[in-house]
């Protein structure tokens, strides 16, 4: 692959991916999290905590071996974590009122 689009692949995989990789976490995390919070809280938390693997989403897009790489790793951990929050809504209830 050339460098110019090794790098256009690795940014689209640390900006979509890591989008969709956070947007998993809080997901489920806040389907999770009211069990042992207010739900309004639940959720709060669950925002602030998804930062964090949308950053290690871009080091890992920038640090693999290849631009293939980087985007497998990071669309299977996105599928985990929205296939872990689907299967939390199906136990929850959806978290509806």
């Amino acid at each position: 692959m050339k460098r110019g689009a090794d790098i256009a692949l690795r940014a689209v995989t640390a900006t979509l991916g890591g989008y969709a990789l956070a947007a998993g976490t809080a997901a489920a995390l806040s389907l999770a999290l009211p069990a042992v919070q207010d739900r309004a809280e639940a959720v709060l938390t669950a925002t602030m905590a998804a930062l964090v693997p949308c950053v290690l989403a871009v080091i890992g897009a920038f640090a693999a071996a290849s631009a293939v790489r980087a985007a497998a790793w990071t669309s299977g951990l996105a599928a985990a974590a929205w296939g872990l929050a689907g299967a939390l809504g199906t136990l929850t209830g959806g978290g509806g009122p």
